[in-house]
């Protein structure tokens, strides 16, 4: 992640993600103790939170967003990984 960032929010990120943000609330992830919001695996929202970087991913990605891969999520899931598991956790993104 980038230096610097500063946390905003599972809640912040709600309103522009309604079906992610739902997805996430119905998960295994919000429920962890402590949770695992949208932040623990994409990063601080300081600065990609604004709506004209979120539309480029490009500068989101430069503004901190983190593009969670395999190689991320197996330093939490180091014993009970499978690759079925990206998909799973992502198939509430909106399909064109």
């Amino acid at each position: 992640t980038k230096p610097g960032l500063t946390r905003i929010g599972a809640t912040k990120c709600a309103p522009c993600h309604k079906e992610q943000f739902k997805s996430w609330s119905e998960g295994k992830h919000a429920a962890a103790k402590p949770p695992l919001d949208c932040e623990s695996c994409h990063g601080p929202g300081s600065e990609y939170k604004v709506m004209a970087t979120m539309k480029d991913k490009e500068k989101a990605k430069a503004a901190g967003l983190v593009m969670p891969t395999k190689e991320f999520c197996i330093k939490c899931h180091t014993k009970d990984w499978k690759d079925e598991m990206i998909e799973k956790t992502h198939a509430h993104k909106v399909k064109k």
